[in-house]
């Protein structure tokens, strides 16, 4: 199946972070043959998983500090915000898309947001597991970037499925390795 993501979105995800979306949708799209995923559909999902953050305020986004509440709330709003944008712009979104969008930031037991999901569906479980994995290794305003022992270390301390965090550590190293340009 072909994905046909409109053209406004795939620019608009430009304006929030473009090396940080194609990593997840390069991590989901790699890792989602390991759970019978459309790696399309996981391409999708993870390019467009932080859009909502579109709405949030430069000011918060890249504030060198830790956030208050109400900026707390204000971020945590993003993957909500995200579906909204996603479903405006491309109606005929597949919903496991949009579930990603708007799930990349659950937890297994229900610790993540914004539903407080049990179980996360497959495709969200990955987008949220290559958001972590890439978020970590990349410097921010606020830290430095993880060393990757220590974003496998933090990625398997997170609430979600074992076999998706290995799957998406298995394709990270596989990465870091055609990078390095030891392979």
């Amino acid at each position: 199946m072909s994905v046909k993501m409109p053209l406004e979105l795939r620019h608009l995800v430009t304006l929030v972070d473009a090396d940080h979306a194609a990593q997840v949708a390069s991590l989901a799209a790699q890792a989602a043959p390991f759970f019978g995923l459309d790696a399309e559909f996981a391409w999708a999902a993870g390019w467009l998983h932080d859009l909502g953050k579109l709405a949030v305020p430069p000011e918060i986004l890249m504030a060198p500090r830790a956030l208050s509440l109400q900026e707390q709330l204000i971020v945590r709003a993003h993957p909500v915000e995200g579906e909204m944008i996603v479903l405006r712009c491309w109606p005929e979104v597949p919903s496991v898309v949009l579930d990603a969008v708007r799930g990349h930031h659950e937890r297994v037991g229900g610790g993540g947001y914004p539903d407080g999901l049990q179980v996360i569906p497959p495709l969200t479980a990955l987008v949220a597991a290559a958001d972590v994995y890439a978020a970590l290794r990349v410097a921010r305003v606020y830290r430095p970037a993880v060393s990757l022992k220590d974003a496998r270390e933090l990625l398997e301390g997170t609430a979600l499925p074992t076999d998706v965090i290995q799957a998406v550590l298995h394709v990270a190293q596989v990465q870091e390795v055609v990078e390095s340009g030891a392979a």
